[in-house]
């Protein structure tokens, strides 16, 4: 709570400080754009397939490890101590390794994400600013960052962003 009354009295002050013709101002979904254009649609394809494959060795660990919860619950009862702390030690160890993998495979997605999408994220900002100058916006913000309450539709230009992205880098 705290801290949306200091985002209302950032935006208040920074609203008051402003001189009543503040210029035009636009905002950019910049997701939006990347899943738009037909660039970063093939890029998130390659990544959907990268994180598909590795998921599958996370769902195999995940596997084993329900195989040892359920053989150490059946052989609780009737196996011998040593046999169920053997058990039990297999089975903490996949549940590790499931964790471990698990956190991989989150990182690794996040460094794959960057390298896939990090050159359409600069010719996004590119054309973006481009088309700001050419149609006198004075600042162009991303959408997806401001805690706004209001934005008119004709101030979002993540259409006509999109549209000149496709035309000046077209996917072959």
């Amino acid at each position: 709570m705290r801290s949306l009354a200091r985002w209302v009295s950032i935006l208040v002050l920074t609203c008051a400080a402003l001189p009543a013709s503040a210029g035009k101002v636009g905002f950019i979904d910049t997701e939006g754009v990347i899943r738009g254009v037909q660039e970063g649609r093939r890029q998130l394809a390659l990544l959907d397939a990268w994180a598909n494959q590795k998921s599958d060795d996370v769902e195999a660990l995940r596997d084993r490890a329900a195989a040892l919860g359920r053989q150490l619950e059946e052989q609780r009862p009737v196996a011998s101590e040593e046999a169920v702390a053997k058990l039990e030690a297999d089975l903490l160890q996949a549940q590790r390794d499931l964790e471990d993998a698990g956190r991989t495979l989150r990182r690794d997605f996040d460094i794959k994400q960057r390298e896939l999408l990090a050159e359409v994220a600069v010719r996004v900002r590119t054309v973006a600013g481009e088309y700001g100058e050419a149609n006198g916006f004075d600042a162009i913000f991303a959408l997806d960052a401001q805690p706004l309450v209001y934005i008119a539709d004709s101030a979002v230009i993540t259409d006509e962003v999109i549209r000149i992205y496709d035309e000046r880098y077209p996917v072959e």
